[in-house]
């Protein structure tokens, strides 16, 4: 038998063994779940959709919510609302709200906008477009720095005299009150007895 030959035969027989055994994929718990990836990017295509259907629109602000009670992890803060500025000149349609949709499991599954009857309070600020960090890495930062407990909500601002926007972290137990970690500088203040403590480092 030539070589020839000899290379066809092996390379059919790799292949039949290839195919009837292949490669097991990797298991789930390989891959984050889907929500931790994705939490940033679905903001910033709602944001890019309200957008599309109403020029001129801007996120003022983004409140998360468990329904589950309190958490540990984001991943179930599924109830989420963002609210937009809205420039129209006809009362009643100046502030624009998308919410998740009744019983949502992920980010990203919205409701249909609908209009406020006011407009978003002049002391908040417009957040941008695009999120700097995701939540996942917003809550690993306020676990570096010893924040451990379990949080009901959370929301993300930027109010008057803020030079970059915060996310407010609703602990569940009073004597940890808010917590706020900053989108870009993730610096993490803790809010208690009306004062406001910055922890560690922001290195």
């Amino acid at each position: 038998m030539s070589c020839l030959h000899s290379f066809i035969i092996a390379s059919f027989l790799f292949a039949i063994l290839a195919f009837s055994n292949p490669l097991s994929p990797p298991s789930s718990a390989s891959y984050p779940a889907l929500n931790e990836l994705t939490f940033r990017h679905q903001v910033a295509r709602a944001v890019s959709s309200i957008q599309a259907a109403y020029p001129g629109a801007q996120l003022h602000r983004i409140e998360c919510t468990s329904t589950r009670g309190p958490l540990r992890t984001p991943l179930g803060l599924v109830d989420v609302r963002l609210f937009f500025a809205n420039p129209s000149r006809t009362p009643g349609r100046q502030a624009i709200l998308l919410s998740s949709q009744p019983g949502a499991l992920a980010w990203g599954q919205w409701g249909r906008p609908q209009y406020l009857p006011d407009p978003r309070p002049g002391a908040e600020r417009p957040l941008g477009d695009v999120l700097t960090s995701d939540i996942v890495q917003v809550v690993r930062r306020m676990r570096q720095e010893g924040q451990q407990g379990a949080f009901r909500a959370v929301d993300v601002v930027k109010e008057e005299g803020m030079t970059e926007v915060w996310w407010q972290f609703q602990m569940s137990s009073r004597n940890e009150g808010w917590v706020w970690v900053g989108d870009e500088s993730g610096r993490v203040m803790v809010e208690g007895n009306d004062e406001m403590t910055e922890t560690g480092d922001t290195s």
